[in-house]
């Protein structure tokens, strides 16, 4: 029913349009429609530009990119973060890299989406499988690459500030952001300051509370958080072909304690404090067939997370659990382009990082690991008839171990129990990839792409006891992933914009959990992490931006997925929050140069939350609508009005989302 409904609204949204200009049809050209063809190949993917952002008043990754074909989305679980997947492959493998930085977390591997706010960003890119090998390890199923802007003019700027409003109409959260900027001849910097302050999210009227749960209608509990995120760049291009720039990012995020399970069986935990800093030095130089660039930089994370057994012991501040990480990454990179004998390019990379992390649980130090990452990896593509490029890359990644301690080790040598006892392995991986890219008419180009990527398991994969309910396997082999990808993109009739995609992935060495006799308590299982599944990923994307009229953008995106278990030794069938179909639709109205809207629709279907496939999520659908007034050329009044219909949906069970929202935004540049 929901999918009928979806398709009733698209025909709505596409037809009305058609008639409404039909009687003022003008053509438009090719070189209207932006086609983005980078010359370095490792960025190829699916490009959002800032008025892609702009366009649903995306504040964070996460919004930005939850309507890409193949992008799925998750979010509310017991911890809070905000995350995604992207054609099957969990955050953990889709390494988010900022201005060539990777930001996850050294201990697990994720970040929080929702954390990292956009509105300093000039781009976000998104690869699905075949992805640069130029960024560094862990990118086993893609990349996402982030793009700080740098100021253009001798002064620039804006301002913008965002009001949301429940479905009561009461006030729910507010965005302010700003932007001061100054090129000269000598040196530019920069200044950006972002801040995200949701004082709650109403549930949808819809919400029938569980028996048991605490959780009533109405707003939902605990969902106030704020996220703070100051950016600034200072640098030179003073000397020919010679860009040379600093970076400094603050990220503060208090999230409080995070709203619980709306079942009878929740979680009380808290995030006590998340604070990152990142300091970075760049150097770009291109002149003549070469072009070098160069980075080193510093990241430094620090979070506290409690838990705590009811609400009782969290109004007295009494946690059951204490567990505060101190981390940081260091890393240089260095990368190189020649080009040589006109159509021919090389390019190499080598980048370091280390990574080091410690861990107090309940005041005492728990866990210390730090270790090295290593990756190389070299590119030669060619343009053959000036139609057909073919590129290759191979390269290595490593994972040395520098030094590893646990409280859980040292009393299992005490205790004279070897299951407990970890000894850190280093890891040597190969990768591979290639690519052809035929254009074979002008703005049309077919791509046949196999990639072959590697996974190191995490720290906390290879180390953590999970208090003491896991077995440590350190001897963690790496996940790996063959991908192979039919595509097309070009533009048909000079309006239409098509991108569209055959996918097909085989995951071996694929980590489950098995239980095995606790070595304590001999009869009793215990959990053990371990390479031991296979399986196949498969899919179609399609991706569809028409320009019938000067007066109208219409857009349409569909992903259809599939998957098959191959292996299964804990006899699961189905994997978790993996929709078999997502789509939505758009079309952007604009009768005058003043006024545009934009209704936009989403379905996404049934997705199972338990590998025996008895528990499920419904299929959901939801209409937004969004309007801009444009007072002037640099003055911009944003409306929004988000679930219209107030459905109740979820993206993980037990997480509701929220109902029916408003919002209105101001924007102001210079």
């Amino acid at each position: 029913m929901k999918l009928i409904k979806f398709y009733l609204y698209t025909a709505f949204i596409l037809i009305v349009p058609a008639f409404s200009f039909s009687q003022e049809y003008k053509q438009i050209v090719t070189d209207n429609i932006t086609v983005t063809d980078y010359k370095e190949r490792e960025e190829k993917g699916t490009e959002l530009t800032r008025d892609d952002i702009n366009r649903t008043g995306a504040k964070n990754l996460w919004e930005a990119i939850r309507y890409t074909p193949g992008v799925t989305l998750t979010d509310g679980g017991a911890r809070g973060d905000a995350s995604f997947s992207i054609r099957g492959f969990e955050s953990s493998k889709i390494p988010v890299i900022v201005d060539r930085i990777s930001v996850t977390s050294p201990f697990n591997g994720f970040g929080d989406s929702s954390a990292l706010l956009t509105d300093d960003l000039e781009r976000v890119i998104i690869q699905k499988g075949y992805s640069s090998m130029l960024y560094g390890a862990n990118g086993m199923g893609g990349a996402i690459l982030l793009t700080t802007s740098k100021p253009k003019k001798a002064f620039e700027g804006y301002f913008q500030t965002t009001a949301e409003m429940d479905s009561n109409f009461d006030f729910a959260s507010i965005s302010p952001s700003f932007s001061l900027g100054s090129k000269t001849d000598k040196v530019y910097i920069k200044t950006t300051m972002q801040y995200k302050d949701i004082d709650h999210f109403r549930l949808s009227n819809k919400y029938s509370p569980v028996e048991g749960s605490i959780q009533e209608k109405g707003n939902r509990l605990f969902s106030d958080r704020s996220d703070l995120k100051s950016t600034t760049i200072i640098g030179t291009d003073y000397f020919e072909g010679l860009d040379i720039w600093a970076t400094y990012v603050y990220v503060d995020s208090k999230r409080g304690v995070n709203s619980p399970k709306t079942t009878s069986l929740y979680d009380i935990t808290e995030w006590g404090y998340w604070i990152r800093h990142s300091i970075s030095l760049n150097a770009k130089y291109e002149k003549n067939n070469l072009l070098v660039e160069a980075l080193a930089y510093y990241d430094k994370y620090d979070n506290l997370f409690n838990e705590y057994a009811s609400l009782t012991h969290l109004e007295h501040k009494r946690p059951y659990s204490v567990s505060k990480y101190d981390e940081y990454i260091a890393g240089l990179s260095l990368k190189a382009e020649y080009n040589f004998l006109k159509n021919h390019y090389i390019r190499g990379a080598f980048s370091f990082r280390e990574n080091d992390h410690m861990d107090y649980y309940d005041g005492y130090d728990n866990l210390y690991v730090k270790e090295d990452k290593i990756s190389f990896a070299l590119e030669y593509s060619t343009k053959l008839l000036d139609k057909l490029t073919i590129s290759a890359t191979g390269g290595f990644d490593s994972l040395i171990s520098r030094d590893y301690k646990s409280r859980n080790d040292e009393f299992a040598q005490i205790i004279g129990v070897s299951e407990y006892q970890v000894t850190p392995k280093d890891r040597w991986l190969l990768a591979a990839q290639a690519g052809l890219f035929y254009e074979f008419i002008d703005s049309h180009e077919l791509r046949l792409t196999y990639a072959r990527r590697n996974q190191f398991p995490t720290m906390n994969d290879r180390y953590s006891t999970r208090f003491s309910e896991s077995l440590p396997n350190p001897n963690l082999k790496p996940e790996v992933a063959d991908h192979a990808e039919l595509g097309y993109k070009g533009v048909l009739f000079n309006m239409l914009y098509v991108d569209t995609a055959l996918y097909y992935s085989f995951v071996s060495d694929k980590m489950a959990t098995i239980y095995v006799p606790d070595p304590f308590i001999p009869y009793k299982g215990v959990e053990f992490l371990t390479n031991i599944d296979a399986v196949s990923l498969y899919g179609y994307e399609l991706a569809l931006v028409l320009f019938p009229c000067d007066y109208a953008e219409l857009g349409y995106n569909m992903s259809i997925n599939k998957y098959f278990v191959h292996k299964s030794v804990t006899g699961f069938n189905e994997l978790t929050y993996f929709p078999e179909l997502t789509l939505n639709s758009y079309i952007k109205i604009m009768p005058c140069e003043y006024f545009s809207i934009t209704p936009l629709i989403e379905y996404v279907s049934k997705r199972y939350t338990d590998l025996n496939g008895s528990e499920f999520l419904d299929p959901y659908f939801l209409f937004n609508i969004y309007a801009t007034i444009n007072i002037s050329d640099n003055y911009k009044l944003d409306f929004a009005v988000k679930n219209i219909t107030d459905e109740n949906y979820s993206y993980r069970y037990g997480y509701p989302m929220a109902g029916r929202t408003y919002s209105i935004s101001f924007r102001g540049e210079f």
